[in-house]
């Protein structure tokens, strides 16, 4: 899940520092202490003192429209993929069913 997160940061060109939990024990405790003593990610603390746990894309896309960025159509894609890709399943499996294809 991390990565098309830090790929939709990179296309909307958003400056930030990733930090892997696992290898930062202090960052691990300021997680914890955000998430309610859970080790979620991705975790994202913004300057404002605001935090986003698990962003949707639309969730993400709210956020950096108020400050000031905006997600592209791939970042959009790409945080979608796994709906998309379900979506196409369903629909395969649909006209497959009804001897369309």
């Amino acid at each position: 899940m991390v990565y098309p997160l830090r790929s939709a940061l990179d296309s909307a060109k958003v400056p930030y520092d990733y930090i892997n939990i696992w290898e930062d024990d202090e960052a691990r405790q300021h997680v914890r202490d955000i998430n309610n003593g859970n080790e979620s990610v991705p975790t994202l603390a913004f300057p404002d003192g605001s935090t986003l746990t698990e962003p949707s894309t639309g969730d993400l896309d709210a956020k950096l429209k108020g400050m000031g960025y905006s997600l592209t159509l791939i970042a959009h894609l790409r945080g979608n993929f796994i709906w998309l890709v379900t979506g196409a399943v369903i629909v395969y499996g649909i006209l497959r069913f009804l001897q369309v294809i």
